[in-house]
C-alpha cells in the first residue's frame, strides 16, 4: 500500500473547491482554541455534505493536561488519533530549516502511534 500526504492551506477552501473530495482520509488538525475548533466542525459538516465519510482529527500545539482535555470536551465526537505537545524545539528546527523532530525525539513516537492509529 501506498499513501500520498498533503499539507494544505488551514481552512475550508480546499473543500470548498473540491481538491481533497477523492481522498481516502482527511487528517484535520485542530489547536486548543475557540476558532480552530469552530473551522473543525465546519470541516467536518462540509466533508460529509460531500460524502467524505473518514476524518481523523490530531490536537497540535498541547501546552498542558488542560488543552487536551479542552479540545476533548468541546469536540467529545472527533475521533482524535492523537495530539502533539507544544514545542519551542519545532520551532527552532523549522527556523534553522531542520527535521521537526530527531530520530529517537517524543514527537516523532506521537507521529508513529498516529500513523498506526490512521493504519486500522
Amino acid at each position: 500500500d501506498e499513501a500520498v500526504v498533503m499539507d494544505m492551506e488551514a481552512g475550508l477552501e480546499h473543500l470548498g473547491r473540491g481538491t481533497a473530495i477523492s481522498m481516502d482520509r482527511l487528517v484535520v488538525v485542530v489547536e486548543p482554541g475557540r476558532r480552530s475548533i469552530e473551522t473543525a466542525h465546519q470541516i467536518r459538516k462540509l466533508a460529509g455534505d460531500l460524502g467524505m465519510t473518514k476524518l481523523s482529527f490530531v490536537g497540535n500545539k498541547i501546552r498542558a493536561d488542560k488543552d487536551r482535555e479542552f479540545l476533548l470536551k468541546e469536540m467529545s465526537d472527533f475521533d482524535f488519533i492523537g495530539f502533539m505537545p507544544y514545542r519551542n524545539e519545532i520551532i527552532e528546527a523549522d527556523l534553522n530549516g531542520r527535521p521537526p523532530f530527531e530520530k529517537d525525539s517524543e514527537g516523532l513516537e506521537i507521529v508513529k502511534d498516529m500513523l498506526k492509529k490512521l493504519e486500522n
